[in-house]
């Protein structure tokens, strides 16, 4: 009678803590929606906004899309000094750039709370699409005998795209602040992939302006080749300008954020 007693007294126990799990769980995904705004990216003028849906305790899932209007680059001056490349920076000075990216990935919670809160990983892919607008700047010289004749500077205004596509994972913890209020850390994310674009410049040219423009995007795709990601550049000067073409190249990418989120 003792045993049937102390089973019975088991059983109930066991079936009050199932029936909290599966009420909690109830509770977990009666909300199984966020939608979240990336305030960190917005200091470089990037609007990144991501939806997210919790699938169970551990996973969910969820994109990103993010839009940036046209403007001087982000962080330029940095940029610039990281690559410390006469020939590069002269083109990255005055360059303009909008950009779209759309980002799915896959997440998933460690932590013991788990359904979209904690801890988590986030294998993810991103394509992207960059414009671009910059003035170049070339020298155009003359020698007659050995003698300079003149020797001045001309501009040409290049615009085109660059296309990426990158894979990778992040790390990141998502946790409550207040009610239906959540704060999202994507503490890093790093990606890497492949890049391929051009740019084009439409402006009459003579043979000496052509010789000039030749020469110094020549030493812009031995400085671009150079550099630790190695663009494969190739370019044609023509009469009515230039067009340049950047080969199926690597990339690479950081993802970070601190997003505002909102459970429904």
């Amino acid at each position: 009678m003792k045993n049937i007693l102390l089973a019975f007294a088991f059983l109930l126990s066991w079936t009050g803590v199932k029936a909290q799990e599966i009420s909690n769980t109830e509770d977990a995904l009666e909300k199984p929606n966020f939608v979240k705004l990336n305030l960190l990216t917005l200091v470089g003028g990037k609007i990144s906004v991501e939806y997210e849906r919790v699938l169970n305790k551990r996973f969910a899932v969820g994109a990103a899309v993010n839009l940036r209007p046209e403007n001087s680059l982000p962080f330029k001056s940095s940029i610039m000094d990281i690559v410390d490349d006469s020939e590069i920076n002269s083109l990255l000075d005055g360059m303009k750039s909008s950009s779209t990216a759309i980002i799915p990935e896959v997440k998933y919670y460690l932590s013991k709370k788990g359904y979209g809160q904690g801890f988590y990983l986030a294998p993810y892919v991103k394509y992207a699409k960059l414009n671009y607008s910059a003035p170049y700047t070339y020298d155009v010289s003359v020698d007659y005998q050995g003698q300079l004749v003149y020797d001045r500077e001309e501009t040409i205004s290049l615009k085109g795209d660059l296309t990426t596509f990158t894979a990778g994972i992040s790390a990141g913890i998502n946790f409550k602040l207040k009610n239906n209020i959540f704060l999202d850390w994507r503490i890093i994310g790093p990606g890497y992939g492949t890049s391929k674009g051009s740019l084009s410049g439409k402006m009459t040219l003579n043979a000496d302006e052509q010789a000039g423009l030749r020469e110094q995007l020549g030493e812009l795709k031995e400085s671009l080749n150079d550099l630790p990601l190695k663009f494969k550049m190739d370019y044609t000067v023509h009469g009515n300008g230039a067009d340049i073409t950047l080969n199926k190249s690597p990339w690479a990418s950081i993802r970070s954020g601190l997003s505002i989120a909102y459970k429904f």
